[in-house]
């Protein structure tokens, strides 16, 4: 993580995905990187990366270099990671690191995506205000904040598939479920559908869902798992 905040300079960027689920504890094996810039400093962001030796990831994000699916049954798998994505790749800019980098095990595979804060939901400038844990340039959030993104993200998502998937199991098993947070989480949020769709999928006014707790580690020294519990910006 310091050598992408490195790159990025001066320039802000919101930890997100499942990297920054796993800070707050949750345990997850994670790979590939994800930070949410500010729509203002976007552009910027992409060619810091690049100048720093960064390489452009042409394909999409959820998908290995399209060589590797060879057959019919891997190319129907490949086209439909490309439909579920589409709009993730759409609003993002991707890359792996530089081939220095690369010789390390921990960059050998990974991806490094950048997303607007529009894209996510997520207003860069307020949460530099905020109380959120920073690391430099670097902005950790807690679980409220991230579980508003998720959905908000989630809900304005034109295909469901794969992608949509993945930022239901963020939102639910692991941020609600895994962090317990509060069933009222979401309640001071003004988008009445992300909140409707929290209360539906959580059956908040029915019998509930069961969530079963488990043995948290901290991601990062210094961030304490009370941060998931903190309402969003």
């Amino acid at each position: 993580m310091e050598f992408i905040a490195s790159a990025l300079g001066s320039i802000p960027a919101l930890f997100w995905g499942e990297r920054a689920i796993a800070a707050l504890g949750v345990r997850l094996v994670c790979d590939d990187y994800m930070l949410v810039i500010d729509d203002a400093d976007f552009d910027d962001a992409v060619q810091q990366l690049r100048s720093e030796g960064f390489q452009d990831w042409a394909w999409s994000y959820g998908s290995v270099d399209p060589s590797f699916y060879t057959g019919r049954l891997r190319e129907n798998i490949y086209r439909r990671i490309v439909n579920d994505f589409s709009n993730l790749d759409r609003n993002s800019a991707r890359f792996v690191f530089p081939l220095e980098q690369q010789k390390q095990p921990q960059h050998s595979t990974a991806k490094v995506a950048l997303l607007p804060s529009s894209y996510a939901h997520i207003c860069i400038r307020s949460a530099l205000n905020d109380t959120l844990t920073r690391d430099g340039n670097i902005i950790y959030p807690d679980g409220a904040l991230l579980l508003q993104s998720f959905v908000q993200t989630l809900l304005r998502e034109p295909v469901a598939g794969i992608w949509t998937s993945m930022l239901e199991m963020w939102a639910i098993s692991y941020v609600y479920g895994e962090l317990m947070l509060s069933d009222d989480t979401l309640d001071a949020c003004d988008d009445e559908e992300a909140k409707a769709w929290f209360n539906e999928n959580i059956d908040r006014f029915g019998r509930g869902i069961v969530r079963i707790t488990c043995t948290k580690r901290l991601g990062r020294v210094g961030y304490h798992e009370s941060l998931a519990s903190r309402g969003p910006a």
